[in-house]
């Protein structure tokens, strides 16, 4: 990254000996001067390197200052241009001013007005560049109104490469999140256009560089680029996540612009962004933990209820295992099978309060023990009342027993006023407790099995969940031998009911 002490500053006057003195009087500074009589050159020389402060004469025959305002602002939208005449009027100064001139000096002029003028046009520079802008500022506001809200941590995540992207103007931003034991990635990231690109920004290698430092700043590396026209460089640009001095992951920008430019703001903008993403990271990381914690106190809820209930044994597992693939079928989200996976978890914590002798009678319920027992979803339901973590997990305790025609239990909600949690748990939760073994009796046929769900459809169950779960058996996409000891011939099912005595 170029040092920006050393300032690279034009001087055109169409008179070469108003050139050498202005050359001169600031050559004490610690500036890189390019001097030039002739306009068409400099605006080769504009489009062609880096300019920080012009110093143009505004009346120069054909090419005008204004054309070399208009040039430099376009080829270096941070550049002072600073315009010089002898034949001032309010009007031109009021018109270049408005067109992005930065001062005007009227001939002849001191020179040590003119180094003022200067000095002061460069420190304006250098404090633009050395604090965020006002558009970086605003996404930092977002990226800080999003921790609190409670963004997901891959959106979050999304948003700070989003932030990245746009303050340092970037053709390709990777974010690689990795396990700080193992170094594998855990996460990958990417907002580019071309595969090389993207390829490059996500390259596992990028984080390998950070091994052996315990550095927040990032590493900066140019690629000159150079064509027939302008001097463009490749900049790539790796900066480190660190948490508590361990490596967690890296963000890379590949910045692909004229003249090697990232600023000191830039940079700072960077660092903040990616202690941000070091932030949601850890908490992620302390929510995980805490919602692992939970979960293995439920499990060993759900295992002591189904350590109670014989009938009932493994049938936790069987159930969230094919409630996920339906789930990924339908095409939900992570978050949303992650929430699945928790209530279906607890979709029977209610039987806590169920006397055993009525989870453990293989015969049929009295009107009172069919009573006794529809009351489990609302017990599940006080279970985890103010505990916010399973909030998620509510649609699946409540509505796994309604029926797809309003006459199930607790609230005898009819077809889509049922959430879909609940339509979902009840197929899966039907099909498991007819295929699975008892011990007062064993499970039925796969065929028994589809012809119940079919012969329930749109009265005890949601018709697309139905689908949907034979698509799968019948793409052979659950694992039946190993869920229930059987197979079956998938293909040949038919819409037909299957006679066969009913499980218990």
């Amino acid at each position: 990254m170029r040092d920006n002490r050393n300032f690279n500053v034009l001087i055109i006057d169409d008179e070469k000996y108003i050139c050498d003195v202005i050359s001169e009087a600031l050559s004490s500074q610690d500036y890189r001067i390019t001097a030039t009589s002739d306009p068409r050159s400099a605006l080769r020389h504009i489009e062609q390197n880096p300019v920080d402060l012009v110093l143009t004469d505004l009346m120069m025959g054909e090419c005008s200052g204004e054309q070399i305002l208009d040039a430099t602002l376009t080829h270096h939208s941070d550049a002072v241009v600073i315009l010089m005449t002898a034949f001032p009027t309010v009007e031109i100064a009021i018109a270049v001013m408005k067109k992005g001139a930065y001062d005007f000096l009227i001939k002849p002029f001191k020179l040590d007005l003119l180094k003022v003028t200067v000095a002061r046009g460069l420190k304006h520079q250098r404090l633009l560049r050395e604090n965020l802008s006002l558009k970086g500022q605003v996404e930092l506001l977002k990226i800080a109104n999003a921790s609190q809200i409670g963004v997901d941590i891959e959106s979050f995540l999304r948003l700070v490469l989003s932030a990245c992207k746009k303050e340092l103007a970037v053709v390709a931003a990777g974010l690689l999140e990795i396990d700080p034991d193992t170094k594998e990635p855990v996460r990958k990231i990417c907002e580019a256009d071309d595969d090389g690109d993207r390829a490059e920004v996500l390259a596992n290698a990028t984080f390998e560089q950070f091994a052996y430092t315990k550095s927040p700043r990032p590493l900066v590396q140019t690629c000159a680029t150079p064509n027939q026209r302008t001097s463009s460089a490749r900049t790539f640009i790796s900066q480190p996540i660190f948490i508590r001095r361990r490596l967690h992951g890296v963000i890379n920008l590949l910045v692909s612009a004229p003249f090697d430019r990232v600023t000191p703001g830039q940079v700072d903008a960077l660092t903040l962004l990616a202690n941000s993403a070091g932030s949601a990271i850890a908490n992620q990381k302390l929510y995980q933990d805490l919602q692992s914690s939970y979960l293995q106190a439920i499990r060993g809820l759900a295992n002591a209820i189904e350590a109670r209930d014989q009938c009932t044994r493994g049938h936790t597992e069987r159930v969230s295992k094919l409630a996920t693939l339906v789930a990924q079928h339908l095409g939900w989200s992570q978050v949303q099978i992650h929430h699945l996976i928790m209530g279906c978890t607890l979709h029977d914590i209610g039987k806590i309060g169920v006397p055993d002798s009525l989870l453990n009678k293989s015969g049929k319920f009295t009107d009172e023990e069919r009573q006794w027992m529809s009351h489990h979803p609302e017990m599940g339901l006080k279970i985890i009342q103010g505990i916010d973590l399973f909030k998620p997990a509510i649609p699946y305790i409540i509505a796994h027993h309604e029926r797809y025609d309003g006459s199930g239990y607790p609230r005898r909600l009819k077809g889509e006023e049922i959430p879909i949690e609940g339509r979902l748990l009840a197929v899966v939760d039907a099909f498991d407790a007819i295929m699975a073994n008892r011990p007062y009796r064993r499970g039925a046929t796969l065929q028994f099995a589809i012809s119940e769900l079919l012969a329930h459809k749109e009265t005890q169950f949601d018709p697309r969940i139905v689908d949907t779960f034979i698509d799968l058996l019948r793409a052979d996409a659950i694992d039946l031998q190993e869920m229930y000891g059987c197979g079956g011939d998938v293909g040949s099912l038919c819409e037909a009911p299957v006679t066969e005595t009913a499980p218990v």
